[in-house]
């Protein structure tokens, strides 16, 4: 039985050495094919200056060589443009060209995360190189400036469109406020704070505000937000609706609420839809009097109530024009019972010109000595009470023609 067993065995050692020399012969012919192969190839390659697409890449050099692909190195400090492939709460990765996609990481997600999240996969982008290589291989990159860029960007945008952005207060400076928007620092003069939040500025800081820009310059870093605009618009969106109710040539009582170089702001209550609503109108400089006005606040102070005439309404731009000396006796329409031709009178000048002298006859009236009938060097000076000889009038036109009045003869005179 033994040695029946071992014959077998011989057997089956004899059949599988048969069979692993059997294989290894063919092995070693298809290695010797393929040499012969790759040879014939290569020699082809080397005759004609070609390569061939069955030659193997041995080195990361021949692989880059065979595709044509670039690798950029890179140093801190450089500027690169890329593309993100990843954005994530804890990194946004981007492909520079480099052999491995540089990062953003840390501190600046920390800062800008909000614009930095908002990037999507395949934005293209600039970034600044703050570490060559860090312990994975990979760039340490910074999107900051790419932030700043698209911001300031955006701003413009927002001005042209008349957008309006919210911004947060950081400091309360002289004249006005500082204020951040998305990382960059703008200001709000104090003639644009509404006047609700004016009255609580000390209180302020940290707050977030809805702002219009009204001017924004990347070269000089300037950005200027308004708040009143906001404010303002909202109520003059009301008050489009208002002015409907509104018919030109009424009179209406109002209260003065502020006095401005170029008129006064004037207020009252309109009744529409059953419903008591505020509007407010410009009593402009010119109406305000018949004689000509130099200064608002000798005629008008904040919290008079007087009655105007309302002369202009714009439901589309929401603008109401009202006229306080439109309710007061027009003083041309009797100009010619109180002054005759050829008449001397009184008056004092109030203004000169390169055309001549406006003298005030009487409140609402002036008249014109032309700089013709002025001899040189005794030109009256404002504020003059000078004595006049009335040669033209003419109250169609509103006009006087007046010439100096001689107080003595001259010289050569028979």
């Amino acid at each position: 039985m033994a040695t029946k067993l071992k014959s077998q065995m011989s057997k089956l050692k004899t059949k599988d050495g048969k069979e692993k020399l059997k294989k290894t012969s063919q092995r070693k012919t298809e290695d010797k094919a393929t040499e012969t192969e790759s040879a014939t190839r290569k020699d082809t390659a080397a005759k004609t200056g070609k390569k061939t697409s069955a030659t193997v890449a041995q080195t990361m050099e021949e692989l880059l060589a065979q595709t044509g692909y670039v690798l950029k190195g890179v140093k801190k400090g450089d500027v690169v443009e890329g593309i993100i492939t990843n954005v994530n709460p804890r990194e946004i990765t981007v492909d520079t060209g480099g052999k491995s996609d540089g990062v953003v990481i840390d501190r600046e997600l920390e800062s800008y995360r909000d614009a930095l999240l908002a990037l999507k996969p395949g934005t293209k982008v600039v970034a600044q190189v703050i570490v060559a290589e860090n312990d994975r291989g990979q760039s340490v990159l910074s999107l900051r400036r790419h932030i700043f860029e698209k911001r300031w960007s955006d701003l413009a945008k927002s001005k042209e469109e008349g957008a309006t952005l919210e911004v947060t207060i950081k400091e309360v400076v002289r004249g006005g406020m500082l204020v951040d928007s998305g990382g960059l620092r703008g200001y709000v003069p104090q003639s644009q704070i509404d006047s609700s939040l004016g009255r609580q500025l000390d209180k302020s800081v940290g707050k977030r505000i809805q702002v219009k820009v009204i001017e924004v310059d990347r070269d000089t870093n300037r950005l200027i937000f308004s708040q009143r605009a906001v404010s303002e618009e909202e109520t003059l969106s009301k008050q489009k609706q208002i002015l409907t109710a509104l018919t030109i040539g009424d009179s209406v009582q109002t209260t003065i609420t502020g006095v401005v170089p170029f008129g006064a702001f004037a207020k009252f209550s309109v009744s529409k839809d059953g419903k008591d609503h505020d509007v407010e109108g410009l009593i402009h400089i010119s109406e305000i009097a018949w004689e000509k006005v130099e200064d608002p606040n000798q005629y008008l102070k904040t919290g008079d109530s007087i009655k105007v005439k309302i002369i202009g309404v714009d439901t589309k731009t929401g603008k109401l024009t009202l006229s306080l000396k439109q309710l007061l006796p027009d003083p041309w329409e009797n100009v010619t019972d109180m002054f005759e031709k050829d008449s001397q009178v009184k008056g004092t000048v109030t203004r000169a010109t390169p055309y001549g002298v406006f003298v005030n006859l009487s409140p609402g009236i002036e008249g014109l000595i032309h700089i013709s009938k002025i001899s040189p060097g005794e030109e009256p000076a404002a504020g003059d009470e000078i004595t006049c000889t009335i040669e033209d009038i003419q109250p169609e036109k509103r006009k006087i023609s007046l010439s100096m009045t001689l107080t003595e003869k001259p010289i050569g005179y028979r």
